[in-house]
């Protein structure tokens, strides 16, 4: 056996022995991975401020006033997310997100347990319209609101005229929702007639929500500012006349108007909540030729002493269709489409010059209880029967009852 071949076989004896032998290899973890990783720590860090965030952002006002301040913390957890996701190895991904979405809900879920947010939805007038009831409806709230009081303040024309809070609680529901109501006096805070550049507008605070509304002007003008009166002459032909004249004044039908400052010489706007007192007279010079009754009116109802049918019926509505107010007598008159007063009931009927005068006043609040007044003039002539002089006139006359500006000459 050759030396060759006794080397060969040693280190093929060499080789069987060494393959057992195992090499490890100390693999490190890289660094900047795992639970506390910097991304990690980010991303939570990230998660905390959107958190308190959204806490801040959750409150129903403002939520109503600024509601785009709602997308920061969105985009602040959806960044937590990314960092958070990634440094895990994009492992994990639904139990992740599940608990990046209860975060995120979380305080809009607890706030929405006890409040949401208020909506003045209506106001509506007292039958005797001196009260206005408001309804507050609530939306949010999943188990509704715990609230038992709202602060409730009114301005007229950009000042506050009322500022009070009033018990309150969400104690109703109808088909559209919860709701509430809220009671106010109008007398307590009205300051003159609402119009366009002055408007009544009633703000409600409830917890930490709010809401505003415009009251209906048609309900908050209740001061007269423009008065009318007319006394048209009622005519009489034939049998209704002496046989010396072919017409003649037999009566006088009085009118009057009552409202908002009108222009020119258009009536006055109607009031139907207004309540004021109105006196109304015909004047021959300083005679008081009739007197008609005091007539007071209440939420649209007028009403007087009619003297047993002297003065028509004693009562009559005012102020839905018009401010138009007939003073009847006790004659009907087709032409005139009212009652007019005889001339027979007259103080004094003489020819000349006559004087119809209407005022109204009112009280407080409605008025500083000034008096607004208006006076329309007329002549009441005899015309006609002219004769030649020194004979007797057979001619017929005629009377007229005539408007004029005024009875100076």
């Amino acid at each position: 056996m050759s030396d060759g071949g006794l080397l060969q076989k040693a280190m093929e004896q060499q080789s069987s022995d060494g393959g057992d032998t195992v090499i490890a290899a100390d693999v490190a973890e890289p660094r900047g991975t795992g639970m506390m990783s910097g991304s990690v720590r980010q991303g939570a860090a990230l998660a905390v401020i959107a958190l308190v965030l959204s806490w801040l952002f959750s409150s129903p006002g403002i939520q109503s006033d600024f509601a785009f301040l709602g997308a920061i913390p969105l985009l602040l957890f959806a960044g937590s997310f990314y960092l958070v996701w990634n440094a895990l190895g994009r492992k994990q991904t639904a139990a992740i997100a599940v608990a990046y979405l209860l975060l995120a809900a979380s305080p809009y879920l607890v706030m929405s347990l006890s409040s949401g947010e208020i909506t003045v939805t209506e106001s509506e007038l007292s039958d005797d319209s001196s009260t206005i009831t408001l309804t507050i409806r609530e939306s949010g709230a999943i188990l509704g609101s715990s609230v038992d009081s709202a602060d409730v303040s009114i301005t007229y024309d950009g000042s506050e005229v009322y500022s009070q809070s009033i018990q309150f609680s969400i104690d109703r529901e109808d088909g559209f929702g919860k709701y509430g109501e809220i009671d106010i006096s109008v007398g307590d805070w009205y300051q003159g007639n609402a119009a366009d550049d002055s408007e009544y507008v009633v703000t409600v605070d409830v917890g930490s929500s709010s809401d505003s509304m415009q009251l209906q002007s048609r309900h908050l003008q209740r001061t007269v500012e423009d008065v009318k009166g007319d006394a048209s002459g009622a005519m009489g032909t034939g049998n209704d006349c002496d046989d010396s004249k072919e017409s003649c004044v037999i009566g006088v039908a009085l009118r009057s108007w009552s409202g908002l400052d009108a222009l020119g010489d258009n009536p006055p706007g109607a009031l139907p909540h207004a309540d004021y007192t109105l006196q109304a007279t015909l004047h021959y010079d300083n005679t008081a030729v009739i007197s008609y009754p005091v007539v007071t009116v209440v939420n649209g109802l007028a009403e007087w002493d009619s003297g047993n049918g002297e003065y028509g019926g004693g009562s009559a509505m005012v102020g839905e269709d018009g401010s138009e107010l007939p003073l009847p007598g006790s004659v009907d008159s087709f032409e005139l489409n009212t009652k007019y007063v005889p001339i027979e009931d007259w103080a004094v009927s003489d020819f000349g010059c006559y004087h119809f005068t209407v005022e109204v006043s009112q009280t407080s609040p409605w008025s500083d209880g000034s008096t607004v007044s208006h006076t329309s003039y007329y002549e009441y002539t005899e015309e006609g029967g002219e004769s030649e002089p020194g004979e007797q006139s057979e001619n017929p006359t005629n009377e007229a009852w005539t408007s004029v500006p005024s009875c100076e000459n």
